[in-house]
């Protein structure tokens, strides 16, 4: 698929005006969240623990969410999630009027603003094919994987500014209305035909039976799902948890810092993304995902010696040019690879992968935090999330060989 006809293909822009604002909120929601739990109570387990609970909805409802994608109107799982997710963030300033905000609520509310995100994420990924066709598929995941880097750009920026001059609850306010305006873009979205994948009356448990066995069975997506557990596992709750203790406790600085480190993260992400999009199609998906695991680990390492701003800024574009190796990949492989009526639960399957152990990784990062320092963290992930990646390239020869 030619660039110009993705560029004029409204539906996908309006998806990726819809991804820009939603993930600017996610990224606000995050540095918020966060910067907040840690602020009042001071402990990086109290922070963990928050953190693992805006994780916890993928293990509990990643596999219906699939489900729900596969047999049900994919856009209009996407507009409910959006307005679940306006209400919910809305309720954090309106509850702070009240005076009855505190870190169990925060982490409530965490959980639920994660539950409209693990039911639109598997029907967004899954509504793709419906309108992008398939020789366009790997730049189509590349343009929407840049919303999530544009938006660590205008997040940061925008949290930053929230934070210093109003506060943090009016931070919430703005956050809620990103969803609002995603609402509308997704709203406008217009198709021939409403997208059901899987009409077939079957009992729930049957389709999750259905769906866990195809993965289990087919040589590309188990390993993939494997090594995408076993490498969040590693890199996922350190760099989230970890990252504003790094600034914090090592680094001695406040917010604007932390939303400096997270707005490195996006231009290295930002660069990753545009690489895959232009020469992505000369490459193996396979390899580009596997590659992209070993850079994704391996580039943490320096973070335990070099203890400045400055460097860990430059570090962390470098180590951000991997992750959309590996998401922009995993996306087009599935999309490749699987019957178009289980796409839905395969995406959820991913999903439980990432979010589901990211819940586990940053619980077990914060208490980690209170033993060791965040830079001797950075150390193990850096050489456990290499390791997953060179593996996977022994071991996953139908995955490293996937075209």
């Amino acid at each position: 698929m030619a660039l110009k006809e993705i560029f004029q293909n409204r539906n996908l822009t309006l998806l990726w005006l819809g991804q820009l604002v939603s993930q600017s909120g996610d990224s606000i929601y995050q540095i918020g969240l966060l910067w907040v739990v840690l602020e009042v109570t001071g402990s990086s387990s109290a922070t963990g623990l928050v953190a693992m609970a805006s994780y916890l909805p993928a293990v509990l409802l990643s596999l219906f969410a699939g489900i729900a994608a596969d047999r049900g109107d994919k856009r209009q799982i996407m507009l409910i999630s959006d307005g679940a997710r306006f209400l919910v963030v809305l309720s954090i300033p309106v509850t702070f009027v009240f005076g009855a905000l505190d870190p169990l609520f925060l982490g409530i509310n965490a959980f639920g603003v994660t539950i409209g995100a693990t039911f639109f994420n598997p029907a967004r990924d899954a509504f793709i094919p419906h309108i992008v066709p398939k020789e366009g598929l790997l730049r189509a995941n590349s343009l929407i994987q840049t919303t999530w880097q544009l938006a660590m750009l205008l997040g940061p920026a925008i949290a930053g500014g929230l934070l210093h001059y109003f506060g943090n609850f009016h931070l919430f306010a703005a956050c809620s209305l990103t969803y609002l305006l995603s609402f509308v873009f997704i709203f406008c979205i217009r198709l021939e035909r409403k997208v059901f994948s899987d009409p077939r009356n079957a009992t729930r448990m049957t389709e999750i039976k259905d769906g866990l066995v195809f993965a289990l069975r087919n040589p590309v997506i188990f390993p993939l799902l494997l090594l995408t557990a076993t490498d969040n596992m590693f890199i996922m709750g350190p760099a989230i948890v970890g990252s504003p203790v790094f600034v914090k406790q090592t680094l001695g600085l406040g917010a604007g810092a932390f939303a400096l480190i997270m707005a490195s993260h996006a231009i290295g992400m930002l660069l990753g993304s545009s690489g895959v999009f232009i020469i992505g199609n000369r490459f193996k998906k396979g390899q580009i995902l596997l590659v992209g695991m070993v850079l994704d680990g391996i580039t943490f390492i320096p973070l335990y010696f070099f203890e400045s701003l400055g460097s860990a800024s430059i570090i962390l574009v470098i180590h951000a040019f991997s992750v959309p190796m590996m998401t922009v990949s995993r996306a087009s492989l599935i999309q490749d690879v699987v019957p178009g009526h289980m796409t839905g639960r395969v995406f959820a399957m991913v999903n439980l992968s990432v979010v589901g152990v990211t819940a586990l990784s940053s619980g077990v990062t914060g208490l980690a935090l209170e033993f060791i320092d965040a830079p001797t963290l950075f150390m193990i992930i850096g050489i456990g999330g290499g390791l997953c990646g060179v593996m996977g390239w022994i071991f996953a020869k139908e995955l490293r060989e996937t075209p």
